[in-house]
């Protein structure tokens, strides 16, 4: 072989790897995306003024067969997202794909207006002002 022929093959197999990486990320987000779309509404907790909503849900990746179990043994058994009164969506965990939530054993809650959820090193949260306290609210604020 000479080299013309060796670059060739080797720009040949970059483009098969940069195809093939391609197309597992593109099914990957295909099924994260439709398991999210078919999740299970686990529960909903309002906060003390009822302005904002956090929803648990199971993402159903039952719903693919063989490839959904081996994406679920990379992926959270939860996850969740704040609401505001009138359905706006303020806040989400599902594309934290750093974090293994779950919400099973424990649950999501609000503690001080922050939305808490579990997750395996422990709660993560958010502190959302569009949910905050209102001045008379009968909880101390933390700074």
């Amino acid at each position: 072989m000479n080299q013309g022929s060796l670059a060739k093959l080797g720009r040949s197999a970059l483009l098969c790897l940069a195809l093939t990486a391609t197309a597992l990320i593109s099914v990957a987000c295909y099924v994260k995306t439709t398991a999210a779309r078919l999740a299970d509404e686990y529960s909903i907790v309002w906060n003390d003024n009822s302005t904002c909503s956090i929803h648990s849900y199971i993402p159903q990746y039952s719903a693919f067969g063989i490839p959904g179990k081996l994406f679920k043994l990379f992926a959270s058994e939860a996850f969740f997202r704040v609401y505001a009164k009138d359905g706006t969506l303020l806040k989400s965990s599902e594309w934290l794909l750093w974090q293994s939530e779950f919400t099973t054993a424990e649950r999501s809650q609000w503690v001080f207006g922050h939305a808490i959820y579990p997750t395996a090193t422990g709660y993560e949260g958010w502190n959302i002002p569009a949910c905050g306290q209102e001045i008379n609210s009968r909880q101390v604020k933390v700074n």
